[in-house]
């Protein structure tokens, strides 16, 4: 740790104060003083909740072999292990992440210590390491051309049933995050966007190849994909969630052209976010990529806080440039390059939060422009929120 001073009384009075002023931004106000509202931290915690949940699980078999988990038990195992990985942050941002949780069909989970690791087998399941469970969410795809000889957007993107999501009992966790954290902190939920969620059908190859070959059908998979992130919202609206957090990848200018971005992606966008708006959702819409000819799009977007990548990978974003293009009203998330927290100095990390705020303006929130490495001491996070509460005190 390179020195960083821990808060004084002052300063805990000024972050207990971080969801407020994360919903005044969303508002399109400057909160004062500034919050940090970092993307991603999900990813960046995953292997120390990994590590929290084999030790409340361990603590759970109490010394005993195995031992048959409820439903409600996996629920509180999950909101434990969560909470001790948080934890890990002394001075965190003002949102925090929460997602679907387990099934009542989990509800049987058997926990076991064999040979000094921590499984977990859920009913019908084989064992798994809980530490070393497969993360499939990080899984690329890169060809599922084969399932598009089908032309069926409903086989190749069914449309999720909502109302059996509901019945199986995947809201009670984010319900219980609002209900614990809500009061502390803006809880949000995540989505992709529809069009980069057509990835996942069918891969980088068949999403590139089916927006010439079979551009209906892309439209289609596009509307399934749509319904089926609607659909999510309700019921994290539902859940009491009050925000969301929109990521589109492969949708920027070094990867299509203006005219696919305008057919595919932007559509897709906007019915998602006006649907958000509708059920009385703030959203934060994350554009991955180069936006040289998007931002007068983008700035037509019913999002209230728009996020960019950080330059690299041969294009450039500087938020001043951002700022010009869409107007002073809109309030966006910084773009600090991951790097530079990864390997700056306490000065380093100040003058980057200063700088973005010098371009942007007030009506901005600290961020990385792509999610916190792994290998980032977690006091950096604690310095760019520290430096964030510092902008305006001169």
């Amino acid at each position: 740790m390179d020195g960083l001073v821990e808060p004084g009384v002052g300063e805990l009075h000024v972050s207990a104060g971080r969801r407020a002023r994360a919903v005044t931004l969303l508002s399109g106000g400057a909160p004062d003083p500034p919050v940090c509202m970092q993307t991603y931290l999900g990813l960046f915690l995953e292997p120390r909740r990994r590590e929290a949940l084999a030790a409340v699980y361990g603590e759970m078999l109490g010394g005993a072999g195995e031992r048959e988990l409820s439903f409600e038990e996996l629920v509180e195992a999950q909101f434990d292990a969560w909470e001790r990985a948080w934890s890990v942050l002394q001075r965190p941002p003002a949102w925090m992440p929460t997602r679907f949780g387990p099934t009542r069909a989990a509800g049987g989970t058997r926990i076991m210590l064999r040979e000094g690791r921590v499984l977990s087998q859920a009913p019908g399941g084989e064992p798994v390491d809980v530490i070393d469970a497969p993360k499939g969410s990080t899984t690329d795809v890169w060809d599922r051309r084969s399932d598009v000889a089908s032309r069926d957007p409903d086989r190749i993107a069914p449309v999720e049933d909502a109302a059996a999501h509901r019945q199986s009992g995947t809201l009670e966790l984010p319900r219980r995050a609002v209900e614990r954290w809500g009061d502390e902190y803006l809880v949000y939920g995540s989505v992709g966007a529809a069009y980069w969620s057509a990835y996942s059908a069918l891969g980088f190859a068949g999403l590139m190849e089916t927006m010439r070959s079979g551009p209906e059908l892309l439209a289609e998979i596009i509307a399934n994909r749509t319904r089926t992130l609607c659909g999510r919202l309700d019921l994290l609206a539902e859940a009491g969630v009050e925000c969301i957090f929109t990521e589109e990848c492969l949708s920027s200018s070094d990867l299509i052209s203006e005219e696919d971005y305008l057919r595919f992606s932007l559509p897709a966008a906007r019915e998602l976010l006006q649907h958000a708006r509708d059920l009385g959702l703030r959203t934060v819409y994350y554009c991955c990529g180069g936006v040289e000819d998007r931002l007068e799009h983008l700035a037509e977007l019913p999002a209230d806080v728009l996020a960019f990548e950080e330059s690299k990978k041969g294009f450039e974003i500087d938020l001043g440039q951002v700022r010009r293009a869409i107007g002073d009203d809109r309030s966006l998330l910084g773009n600090i390059d991951a790097t530079l927290l990864r390997d700056g100095s306490e000065e380093t990390i100040r003058r980057a939060v200063r700088a973005q705020f010098d371009a942007a303006g007030p009506l901005l929130a600290t961020s990385l422009g792509s999610p916190v490495t792994l290998d980032t001491e977690p006091w950096r996070i604690d310095a760019m929120v520290a430096a964030t509460e510092q902008v305006q005190r001169g």
